[in-house]
C-alpha cells in the first residue's frame, strides 16, 4: 500500500499544522481530532505538551483530568473554575476533583475563578475554600483572576487572604468585586486589576492596594458603578508609598467623578514615579466643556 503522503510530512512541518489547526490550548475537539489523523500525527501531538495546559475543569472525569495535566508535563497549567465547579468543590460533592486539583497546585500557572452565589453565607464559604486553596504550595502561580457579580444587592463583603510564601511567583492579579488582603507586603506583584461596582468596595480596594507596594501598572475598573454621576468615593486612613508605580489606569468613571477617585488615591497613596496616567472616560453626559473642566482640576489635584 501507498504511503499517505500526510503520514510522510516531516516533524517540522507538522508541528507547524498543527499549531495553526490548534491555536490554543481551549481547542479540545480540535487537538483530538489531529491526534487520530496518523500515528506520526498523533506522536507529534503527544509530544507538544503546551496543548495539554488547559483542561476542563468543569466537565470532564478526573481520569480525563489527570491523563490531559499529564501531557502538559513540565509547563504551567492553566486553571478555570467556573461557579458551578467552584461550588459543588465548596459544598464537598467532588472530593476526587479537589483531591486532584491539589496535587496539581504546583505546576498551576493560572487560576480563574468564579463566584456567583445566592446567599452570603454561600458567598462566605466559596471564599474561604478558594482562600483555602490557594494555601497549597503554588511556585509557578503567576496570574489570579477572581469574579464577583456586579449587584447591588449582592454586596458582600468578605475578603480573600492570600499568603505571599505560598505564591512565590504571583505577579498578575485581575479582581472583579471580591477584595484582597495580604498578611505581609508580596514582593511579586507588580500588575493589579480591581473592579469596584459598589461604595462598599472602595476601602477595601484601596486596602488591598496598599498592601502591593511594589506594584507597576494599577487599573481600577469602576464601569458597572452603582450610583450614576453622582459616585462619591469614602475618605481612606493612613498613607503609603507606591514605590515603583509607574502606570496607573481608570476605567468607565464618568467625567465628574475622575478627579475625586484621583484625589482619593493621592490622599492614601504617594507614587513618586508615576509616568502614565490613563483614563477610559464613560460617555453619560456633558460635553466638550466638561473634559476642560476635568482637565483643569486634574492640574489642580
Amino acid at each position: 500500500m501507498i504511503s499517505s503522503p500526510i503520514a510522510m510530512l516531516p516533524p517540522e512541518l507538522m508541528r507547524c499544522v498543527i499549531s495553526f489547526a490548534a491555536a490554543h490550548p481551549c481547542e479540545h475537539y480540535t487537538i483530538l481530532s489531529l491526534s487520530q489523523v496518523s500515528q506520526s500525527f498523533r506522536q507529534t501531538v503527544l509530544d507538544m505538551s503546551w496543548l495539554f495546559t488547559q483542561a476542563d475543569w468543569d466537565h470532564w472525569p478526573t481520569p480525563l483530568l489527570d491523563l490531559w495535566c499529564q501531557r502538559a508535563r513540565a509547563q504551567s497549567l492553566t486553571v478555570n473554575l467556573p461557579s458551578l465547579t467552584v461550588h459543588r468543590l465548596t459544598v464537598g460533592e467532588a472530593p476526587e476533583l479537589k483531591a486532584l486539583l491539589e496535587s496539581y497546585s504546583q505546576h498551576w500557572g493560572t487560576l480563574t475563578f468564579w463566584v456567583l452565589p445566592e446567599r452570603s453565607d454561600e458567598y462566605e464559604r466559596s471564599i474561604r475554600f478558594v482562600e483555602r486553596l490557594l494555601q497549597c504550595a503554588c511556585p509557578l502561580l503567576h496570574t489570579i483572576d477572581g469574579w464577583a457579580p456586579p449587584r447591588p444587592f449582592m454586596n458582600f463583603t468578605t475578603t480573600l487572604h492570600l499568603h505571599p510564601d505560598c505564591l512565590p511567583s504571583l505577579h498578575k492579579m485581575h479582581m472583579r468585586n471580591i477584595s484582597f488582603a495580604f498578611p505581609t507586603s508580596p514582593t511579586s506583584v507588580t500588575e493589579l486589576e480591581q473592579h469596584c461596582s459598589y461604595p462598599e468596595r472602595w476601602l477595601p480596594l484601596l486596602d488591598g492596594v496598599k498592601s502591593c507596594r511594589l506594584i507597576q501598572k494599577l487599573t481600577i475598573n469602576t464601569m458597572d458603578y452603582y450610583g450614576g454621576n453622582s459616585i462619591t468615593f469614602p475618605a481612606a486612613s493612613g498613607k503609603v508609598v507606591l514605590p515603583s508605580l509607574t502606570v496607573l489606569e481608570l476605567r468607565g468613571l464618568a467625567p465628574v467623578s475622575v478627579a475625586p477617585a484621583i484625589s482619593q488615591l493621592l490622599s492614601c497613596c504617594d507614587i513618586p514615579k508615576l509616568e502614565s496616567l490613563i483614563m477610559w472616560v464613560a460617555p453619560r453626559s456633558g460635553g466638550p466643556g466638561v473634559f476642560k473642566n476635568l482637565c483643569q482640576d486634574l492640574v489642580r489635584r
